[in-house]
C-alpha cells in the first residue's frame, strides 16, 4: 500500500471502446497490466479503466505510464482510448522536500 505522504502518486484514468463482440475478453487483458484496474464495462464495448504508476510500470523500471497506456491501446479489439483524467500529486510539499 502507498503512503501518500511519502510517495507521490500517478493515475490516469482511461476510456477504452472495445469491439462490442469482444469486450469481456479486451476487459480481462487491459486487467492484466500492471496497475490498472477496470471498473465499468458498458453494453456498447465502452469500459473505463484506472492506471496507477507503481514499481512494475514506472519510468527506468517500467515503461512508464504513458507508455502502458499505449501498450493497452494497441491490444487486439480495442478500437479506441481516450485519457479522461489525470492525478499527479508530486508538486505538493511533501514530495518537494518540504516539512510538512
Amino acid at each position: 500500500m502507498i503512503n501518500l505522504l511519502e510517495e507521490s502518486i500517478n493515475i490516469a484514468g482511461v476510456l477504452f471502446v472495445a469491439q462490442s463482440s469482444n469486450t469481456e475478453e479486451v476487459a480481462k487483458e487491459l486487467g492484466k497490466f500492471p496497475g490498472a484496474e477496470v471498473h465499468e464495462i458498458a453494453d456498447n464495448g465502452s469500459m473505463v479503466v484506472t492506471i496507477e504508476e507503481n514499481d512494475l510500470n514506472r519510468g527506468e523500471k517500467g515503461k512508464g505510464l504513458i507508455n502502458t497506456i499505449t501498450d493497452m491501446s494497441n491490444l487486439p479489439g480495442v478500437v479506441s482510448s481516450s485519457l479522461i483524467f489525470h492525478h499527479n500529486d508530486y508538486g505538493l510539499p511533501q514530495h518537494q522536500g518540504i516539512k510538512v
